[in-house]
């Protein structure tokens, strides 16, 4: 085995280790890559890389959409238009079995896509449909899957937030993804 192939197997172990214990993931990356890539290659091309990778990214056109889509995700919510668009899908969608989980997944996937934030999205149906699904019969844990499967959905159907920032990161154009 060569020196690179023993320093990628002790890398993983020490990921896979360090995760185990409890140290959060983003840092315990970022630790291995700056330590293993100091190792391997050397610490000034190391810095060099790490430097120009984000600032190569950073310098991407596309990226300030992303507090544009957290500004109309926070407007669309101010605004009301999130309850309205879940009482107008409630109705249309009324003759259906299982007509709310429909409505919630349908609202929380609409919001989610045009904001990127699927924080916000299950947070917001979860206080605003969450009581009226309860109160209306259905299963309590089926209606909290039905609203955090929604706002999932959201961030895989473009544009959203999440592949605004990986298409520069990838190489890839948004407009493909």
């Amino acid at each position: 085995m060569s020196f690179n192939e023993i320093l990628g197997i002790v890398m993983l172990v020490g990921m896979i280790s360090v995760i185990f214990i409890g140290f959060p993931i983003s840092f315990t990356l970022l630790f291995l890559a700056f330590v293993f890539g100091s190792i391997g290659i050397g610490p000034d091309q190391t810095f060099n890389l790490a430097y120009l990778q984000i600032w190569g990214t950073m310098k991407d056109d596309i990226l300030p959409a992303v507090p544009l889509f957290i500004f109309m995700g926070y407007m669309t919510e101010q605004a009301g238009l999130m309850e309205r668009l879940f009482k107008a899908l409630r109705h249309l969608l009324a003759p259906v079995r299982g007509s709310l989980y429909l409505a919630v997944i349908l609202t929380a996937t609409i919001f989610a896509m045009a904001t990127g934030i699927v924080g916000a999205a299950v947070t917001v149906l979860g206080i605003m449909a969450g009581p009226i699904m309860i109160k209306t019969g259905y299963d309590a844990r089926l209606s909290a899957g039905a609203i955090a499967a929604g706002g999932t959905l959201g961030i895989l159907i473009p544009p959203s937030v999440m592949l605004v920032v990986m298409g520069p990161t990838l190489g890839v154009p948004v407009n493909l993804l």
